[in-house]
């Protein structure tokens, strides 16, 4: 396989920077294209996310675990409780990684979006800041890439669409824009320094039947606590300017003092708030030789921190996949392209479908049907917990390259 353009990847989150680094590390040229500057990206305010273990083992192939574990904490169970700090449900999540895995990790976004960029600063791999993709055409020569403001375009051996949920490239795969589905509900986040009353491993979730405002509270390493607030709200609503902090407060009330500090403690130009949305899941990940991957392919709810996770072993296959094929040929490209697109899409789908089951769950207001659903919901937990979380934290095998278990602690280029 040899070429002298290179892979063009669009958009430089978690999916995309993870997947520049898999292709560099297997010898295939990669630039990376960016709407966003470099500024927009490290300065946007914290808040935390979990790479399990299915995520956090491979970024360790890439050689990324030590930076990874010195900068986040591990994570050994998720603990759920009532707005009286009452036992909804304990889970235990480390027991079911997978043997010569790294364990899950809770990390501040921007440390590990700090990570990702070094790495790939460090390899010599180009990330082009401050431009923004508006399409491409798919020529005899290559994947030719167009830019806003008239920006000379740039041709490529294959074109990756890693811009999420909005994408770009997945709107022009299908002819226009994919509608997403909103799950009817808005989340705040923020991240605090020198965090108290934290469980070390141990994220807590909390959740008021009466209200359905939910949120949670772990950390993520250096001293700090990444915080979360889950209600109901219409699509597209936003805060009155100034008021994000006060409405956090104000949501917060009906939960334990332990996210309620910490709110509190959080300036409100540092919290972000987001709507959650996702997509009907659909097939059409690509055509010859353009493809998709993370929330573009297949955004996913929230509920299971699965969303970058599933990016990351995207990223890995992607790159596997395209080690052995030929790039100079458009059929051996293509045909590389579904290859990974079907190697993919039973194992994200079962990830999706567990995770719109979770989000989609409905809120009971009656007492006693409240009651007796969290003892259905305990039950069931202790019953699938083990094969639900085994499968959950599979790692991806990899058939070109080998999956390289001995590496996942490494932080060798």
């Amino acid at each position: 396989m040899r070429t002298d353009r290179p892979i063009i990847v669009v958009g430089a989150g978690v999916g995309g920077l993870t997947a520049a680094l898999a292709l560099h590390r297997n010898g295939l040229p990669v630039e990376v294209y960016e709407r966003r500057t470099v500024a927009e990206i490290l300065d946007a305010p914290g808040s935390g996310l979990t790479l399990w273990s299915n995520a956090s083992t491979p970024l360790g192939w890439l050689g990324l675990g030590d930076r990874l574990q010195a900068r986040a904490e591990p994570v050994t169970a998720i603990h759920s409780f009532d707005a009286r700090r009452r036992v909804r449900f304990k889970m235990s999540t480390h027991r079911h990684i997978w043997p010569g895995a790294l364990p899950s990790l809770s990390i501040g976004r921007m440390d590990l979006a700090e990570t990702l960029m070094s790495a790939c600063d460090e390899r010599g791999i180009a990330i082009h800041y401050g431009q923004k993709v508006t399409g491409y055409t798919d020529g005899p020569d290559g994947v030719e890439v167009r830019f806003e403001n008239d920006r000379a375009g740039v041709v490529g051996a294959a074109l990756v669409g890693a811009d999420g949920v909005r994408s770009a490239i997945l709107a022009r795969l299908h002819g226009g824009e994919v509608p997403g589905i909103y799950l009817g509900r808005t989340v705040y986040r923020g991240v605090i320094e020198n965090a108290r009353g934290l469980v070390a491993g141990i994220p807590q979730l909390f959740h008021d039947e009466a209200t359905g405002i939910g949120g949670g509270v772990y950390p993520v390493g250096d001293g700090r606590g990444a915080w979360t607030l889950s209600v109901r709200a219409p699509a597209g609503e936003r805060d009155e300017p100034g008021r994000l902090h006060a409405r956090s407060v104000e949501l917060a009330r009906v939960l334990p003092s332990v996210l309620r500090d910490m709110v509190d403690q959080t300036p409100g130009d540092a919290i972000i708030r987001t709507d959650i949305w996702y997509h009907e899941w659909h097939e059409n990940w690509g055509v010859g030789r353009v493809t998709l991957l993370g929330d573009a392919a297949h955004a996913m709810p929230n509920d299971l921190g699965q969303g970058a996770c599933q990016a990351v072993e995207d990223a890995v296959v992607l790159a596997d996949a395209l080690v052995a094929s030929d790039m100079d040929s458009l059929t051996g490209m293509a045909d590389a392209l579904r290859g990974y697109e079907r190697r993919r899409f039973e194992r994200v789908k079962w990830v999706r479908e567990q995770s719109v089951r979770v989000a989609t769950a409905p809120e009971v207001r009656n007492p006693v049907g409240r009651w007796l659903l969290g003892k259905l919901t305990r039950l069931y937990l202790s019953l699938a917990e083990k094969g639900m979380w085994r499968q959950m934290q599979a790692l991806p095998e990899l058939t070109a390259t080998g999956t390289p278990v001995a590496e996942a602690a490494g932080s060798a280029p």
